[in-house]
């Protein structure tokens, strides 16, 4: 009896880790579709697909805070340093400049009054080969 117990509780460790390792990561931002949306294809978060990786926004609501992240995916190139951001009501507002590899995600994120959620807001990326910006984000 004490074997078979042992036995049962291995095979659903077993099944329980390979579920485990083999759920995606909700935050890889790796598609990007021609009409500027992501896989999860909702309006809170937008993309724009560059030739060396993929800028996306995102915004959500959390306990009465609006959150809004810019997040760069780069696929190909050199490494840069770049800033990102977000715009909103024609305001850009950007974190400090950060190292991106290929095959890095890099993200910043900003806490927003609540009053913030579901405005147009559109994600930023600068650095010395140019700025690009996502389509805005809403709801």
């Amino acid at each position: 009896m004490h074997r078979r117990a042992n036995a049962t509780l291995v095979a659903l460790a077993i099944a329980a880790g390979s579920v485990m390792f083999s759920t995606p990561t909700a935050s890889a931002l790796t598609y990007c579709d021609s009409s500027g949306y992501t896989v999860i294809n909702q309006p809170t978060e937008r993309c724009t697909s560059l030739s060396n990786g993929i800028l996306g926004v995102h915004q959500a609501s959390d306990g009465g805070v609006t959150v809004v992240s810019a997040e760069y995916y780069k696929s190909g190139g050199s490494t840069i340093s770049a800033k990102l951001g977000y715009s909103r009501s024609g305001v850009a507002h950007y974190a400090g400049a950060v190292s991106i590899s290929v095959g890095q995600t890099k993200r910043s994120t900003w806490s927003l009054g609540a009053s913030a959620y579901c405005s147009s807001m559109i994600g930023l990326l600068s650095y010395s080969g140019g700025a690009y910006q996502t389509p805005a984000s809403h709801c």
